[in-house]
């Protein structure tokens, strides 16, 4: 080998599903894979569940994909399968993503001897339940690095684990988002703000992506919401994403007589195009990891209110306005004020901007990234 040439780092990737109605999870993994130096990296994505509605985009960009095909969490023939697939391919490192993927990974790394198995941890583990808890806190002493994709994260292991864990490095990693690719679909917006509601992007529209579940706190949105119409009564709520509570979160519109002006999209194949038209993005999460949609908003220079849980002071820091969870009032007066206030709406945004850019960028993820691939393979 001369010094021109370096050594091609072989690095394979689980992750549970690669379904894009799920989120920003599958999305910073085709990021990540888009922007390694391909002529550094050979990449291969396994995925456990789901019929892979993201698997054509990475196929594109020269990633094996590999369905596991697992029928359910207990799996053992799609878990032998998983041991037959890593064995065949000889990899240098396995990047696991938590919590039920990361259980399944380290242990069939383990089986098969692949040198380098580094667990990504995507939540805070008290959020887990029960038997995701156990799973993957007694596992987690398998992996060679565990990665946290924010402090919080990074810090959230419980009592028990600790001492398990002690000898593991641990590193953070944020999640990033692609400031560039998100903006080069902000012209769009009209056009699918007259496909998917009735809304101009003149209206004051109160705004939100996530997937309609009991963690991202909607029906707590819903309710504030309500109050901010008797003070704002033109402005209108858009829910982008679809779930398993979007039934219950349609009939709390309803209860709070604000079905009409409240638009669920349910699942958009593209975001983007839609985040210039928020005049504020809410997100009131129970908990988190670190996520993407708020980011993604930040690069429409759209003021952000969010929980007050460690994560979202983490990505917003003095850029955003936090509130309690769980308190209708505490949203519906913030998104008030900034209804009324429009400089200040156009200096949180612009603050909120200047950050993504700065510190969450999928650049600067990839570039840690690689860098720790590098290390792990050189040690």
């Amino acid at each position: 080998m001369t010094d021109n040439e370096h050594k091609v780092i072989d690095v394979a990737f689980l992750i549970g599903n690669l379904n894009k109605e799920h989120g920003g999870g599958q999305q910073l993994l085709y990021d990540i894979c888009r922007q390694l130096p391909e002529d550094e990296f050979d990449l291969t994505v396994y995925f456990m569940f789901g019929d892979g509605t993201y698997r054509p985009l990475f196929e594109e960009e020269g990633v094996d994909v590999i369905d596991i095909d697992a029928d359910s969490n207990y799996d053992l023939v799609a878990f032998h399968r998983l041991v037959h697939q890593l064995r065949r391919g000889n990899h240098e490192i396995l990047h696991t993503n938590s919590p039920i993927s990361g259980v399944w990974g380290r242990i069939a790394a383990t089986i098969v001897d692949v040198p380098n198995i580094i667990s990504v941890e995507h939540n805070m583990h008290q959020t887990y339940k029960f038997q995701a808890r156990v799973a993957n806190g007694l596992s987690l002493p398998l992996a060679d690095h565990i990665v946290g994709v924010s402090n919080a994260v990074t810090e959230s292991f419980l009592p028990w684990e600790a001492p398990l864990l002690k000898s593991t490095p641990k590193h953070t990693i944020v999640n990033g988002i692609d400031v560039e690719e998100i903006e080069s679909h902000f012209g769009e917006c009209r056009a699918v703000l007259q496909q998917y509601t009735d809304c101009s992007p003149e209206e004051l529209i109160i705004g939100s992506v996530g997937r309609l579940t009991e963690q991202k706190g909607y029906e707590y949105l819903i309710k504030a919401f309500s109050e901010v119409r008797r003070e704002h009564p033109t402005a209108k709520l858009i829910l982008i994403g679809d779930g398993p509570k979007r039934d219950k979160l349609e009939q709390i519109a309803i209860d709070e007589q604000v079905r009409e002006s409240t638009h669920f999209t349910g699942y958009v194949p593209e975001v983007y195009p839609f985040l210039p038209a928020f005049d504020v993005g809410v997100f009131p999460s129970l908990w988190e990891g670190l996520p993407l949609a708020p980011a993604e908003c930040m690069t429409a220079k759209c003021p952000i209110i969010a929980s007050d849980i460690p994560p979202f002071n983490e990505l917003l820091s003095d850029a955003g306005v936090l509130v309690p969870t769980s308190k209708p009032e505490a949203i519906s007066n913030e998104i008030s004020r900034l209804l009324t206030d429009e400089e200040r709406r156009k200096q949180l945004g612009k603050q909120a901007y200047q950050r993504v850019n700065e510190e969450f960028s999928i650049q600067r993820t990839v570039s840690e990234y690689a860098q720790l691939y590098r290390e792990v393979t050189h040690e």
